[in-house]
């Protein structure tokens, strides 16, 4: 691939991930296999709270097979989660690349996928302590103590927050691998909002019926 500009150092490499990490992405198809696994474990162990659902129970054989499974299905799903959600987004950056007369290399949809993968790193510190606080955020009021409403303030405005930072660290994989325009990558990334939406629901009725799967 040619030469690509520079995108300067600046204080959102801390949300988006310096450039250097974007160059890392390789096109490897074989790497996809670490990113389906990271993602659909992502997705199955923060689905819902698998302590008080009793997974970490039994004996080591129990516990041993309940392992391999979870391991088992976060692959299945994640590859679903990968595969549904870029690779449209992928044929259109190629798409669009083809017609603006900009390089696109064919092996977009490789680097997109790991690129998705890693912005899931944005959601593990708040989703955990969402997920496994212990603390019932449902019931939180007036009547909570200062510091469960506190953290749930801020947990509320982080997590609301973390789907624009995602997109951003996608917008900047397009902006380091590709020569896509701004026109161009502004409408990439709209379209990969609106489609992580449509195919969100999608991706949760598989990592719900995992679940069940795994717990049963």
């Amino acid at each position: 691939m040619g030469k690509v500009d520079e995108i300067p150092a600046s204080p959102m490499d801390f949300l988006l991930f310096p450039v250097w990490v974007h160059k890392k992405l390789s096109v490897k198809i074989i790497g996809l296999i670490f990113a389906f696994l990271f993602v659909g474990a992502f997705d199955m162990f923060f689905y819902q709270n698998l302590i008080e659902k009793d997974f970490f129970a039994g004996n080591p054989k129990i516990l041993t097979f309940k392992f391999f499974l979870f391991i088992i299905l976060s692959l299945l799903v994640g590859a679903i989660d990968v595969i549904c959600t870029m690779i449209p987004i992928s044929e259109l950056a190629i798409m669009i690349g083809t017609r603006s007369e900009k390089y696109v290399s064919s092996r977009i949809p490789v680097i997109l996928m790991k690129s998705y993968a890693v912005s899931h790193l944005l959601f593990v510190i708040p989703t955990l302590l969402y997920v496994y606080s212990g603390v019932n955020w449902e019931l939180v009021d007036m009547t909570s103590t200062p510091q469960v409403r506190l953290l749930f303030s801020i947990l509320v405005i982080v997590i609301n927050f973390m789907p624009f930072f995602q997109l951003g660290v996608i917008y900047r994989t397009i902006s380091v691998r590709t020569r896509i325009q701004v026109f161009g990558k502004l409408i990439l990334i709209m379209a990969t909002y609106f489609w992580m939406r449509f195919s969100g629901g999608a991706v949760m009725f598989f990592v719900s019926l995992f679940q069940d799967i795994l717990l049963k």
